[in-house]
């Protein structure tokens, strides 16, 4: 059982903003969130530490308007810290690929893209990437954000990451999660109500861990807004870190295998954006902070089942965030969004967080 200073993860997700075009929407959890339609925020993790590559795409496939759309692209972490910032402008129907080595702003002129400010290397870095979308400054030499207090209310932008095992030579990514509404994260009260027994929570699914070369779990716990410097009121970013506990959420947790049988495992802790192994076993390097431990035996397909997470608060008051309650003077919303990507031999796979409630 769960001590210590942490807070219910729960709050009620705002209304999006009303907006002069909206795209047929498909959205995942409660009609903003979608990793198929156009966004307005983008979220994905990325990962150049050794023996690793990681590339991000995003195309601009939506969106009325017909002035070029300034992407600001904020890099975080595992630890929280903030990494890098990049801004690349894309008109209507354009692709970026980024690689976190090679990091520098784009700008297009005359039909050509123009690359622009110093190279940022990330190498040995690790975390997660967000990407949101801007009015363009009009007449700036170098991709620049109209209003850094203001993120677009048109939903434009899609993107997937992909992360390689260079020793490996597997690979395995994803679509990134994407937010119509720059600040409304989904209802976390699918990640807080109940107990491992309920229906409800957040579930990742694996192969038999004794058959995987590779298993990355990647946790991106976000707050909004959580975003650096100018950008703070206007985007997402990760759970502060100013925690009298050091972590940033933890969950409970169990492993269900594919007869069934499910059994409670150790409750999961994560920083605001953590990586770990599904499970401790020889196939996987014996990793004693994978997520099911060296003791339950784990070798079937089946899934994690996280519910009941809390949040960490720098008051000491267990608060709800939904009622109220502040993290460096802020009112903040949290949620919690996974992959787990997986690889038999050089085949790999990347596969979202699904989530269910009661309700």
């Amino acid at each position: 059982m769960r001590k210590g200073i942490f807070a219910t993860l729960s709050v009620g997700a705002a209304l999006a903003a009303a907006i002069g075009f909206a795209p047929v929407a498909h959205a995942d959890l409660d009609g903003n969130e979608t990793m198929l339609d156009p966004a307005v925020t983008l979220i994905m993790p990325f990962d150049v530490t050794a023996n690793h590559a990681s590339f991000e795409l995003v195309s601009r496939i939506g969106g009325a308007a017909i002035d070029p759309v300034a992407t600001h692209w904020s890099f975080w972490s595992e630890s929280c810290d903030h990494l890098a910032d990049v801004f690349i402008c894309l008109t209507q129907k354009d692709t970026i690929v980024v690689d976190p080595t090679a990091l520098q702003g784009q700008l297009q002129s005359s039909g050509k893209n123009v690359n622009t400010g110093p190279v940022i290397n990330l190498s040995g870095a690790k975390g997660f990437v967000t990407v949101t979308a801007y009015d363009f400054l009009h007449g700036a030499s170098s991709c620049t954000v109209n209003d850094p207090s203001a993120a677009s209310t048109d939903p434009s932008i899609v993107g997937s990451w992909v992360v390689a095992n260079t020793s490996s030579n597997a690979a395995f990514g994803n679509n990134a999660y994407g937010l119509q509404d720059a600040l409304t994260l989904p209802d976390a009260t699918v990640l807080n109500d109940g107990t491992p027994s309920d229906p409800q929570g957040l579930f990742l699914q694996t192969f038999d861990p004794t058959s995987l070369q590779d298993s990355e779990v990647f946790f991106i716990g976000v707050a909004a807004p959580s975003g650096n410097g100018e950008f703070a009121a206007s985007e997402v970013g990760p759970i502060p870190s100013a925690l009298t506990n050091g972590h940033a959420l933890a969950c409970d947790a169990e492993y269900c295998d594919n007869v069934e049988t499910c059994v409670s495992i150790p409750d999961l802790v994560l920083d605001c954006s953590s990586s770990r192994k599904i499970a401790d076993n020889s196939a996987l390097g014996n990793d004693a902070t994978a997520i099911i431990p060296a003791s339950i035996p784990a070798d079937t397909s089946g899934f994690v089942h996280l519910t009941n997470c809390v949040i960490g608060d720098d008051g000491g008051v267990n608060v709800s965030i939904g009622d109220g309650a502040t993290i460096g003077g802020v009112d903040i919303t949290a949620f919690l969004f996974a992959f787990h990507g997986q690889s038999v031999g050089p085949f790999g796979t990347a596969v979202s967080a699904k989530y269910t409630s009661q309700g």
